[in-house]
């Protein structure tokens, strides 16, 4: 449920922000209360939307031939949706609440009028978010190496 006197907590993405300006990010979107089996984003439907878990837990999963592979947990201060708040298109994976949870969502149109409207806040919540792209990234290539190394050991 919309919240427009809440404020973002300092977590996150917006961890860089200061409460002032966390403030007037948070006008630019809104929090959104979930049960748990809720789904927040639905794999192969199209996504344009950034979250910020405020609370509660959340499974990724992917659904490969079929079957449905739990691919991380997310928590409190967690962001998901950075990939096509950039490039859009379709989610890769769904993910859904797995307690009582609230996420504060912005999309990508209300994502431009707050780089326009606040630039310099706007060049710290963007460095955050490719701070935080950057280490998945990382963390997913030494995943493949480990898989790779393991594939090659075995032959």
């Amino acid at each position: 449920m919309s919240n427009e006197k809440a404020v973002l907590p300092g977590m996150g993405f917006a961890a860089r922000l200061d409460e002032d300006d966390r403030a007037q990010l948070s006008n630019f979107g809104e929090f959104i209360d979930l049960n748990e089996g809720d789904v927040l984003i639905q794999g192969g439907k199209e996504q344009d939307a950034l979250f910020l878990i405020i609370f509660g837990t959340f499974h990724v999963q992917g659904d490969s031939s079929g079957r449905v592979v739990l691919l991380g947990n997310l928590k409190s201060g967690d962001g998901v949706g950075e990939v096509n708040i950039f490039d859009p298109g379709k989610a890769s994976a769904s993910v859904i609440s797995k307690s009582i949870s609230q996420v504060w969502k912005i999309d990508k149109p209300q994502l431009e009028q707050y780089l326009e409207s606040h630039p310099k806040a706007a060049t710290r919540l963007l460095a955050t978010i490719a701070t935080q792209l950057s280490k998945r990234l990382r963390k997913a290539n030494d995943k493949v190496a480990m898989a790779r190394e393991a594939v090659m050991d075995a032959f």
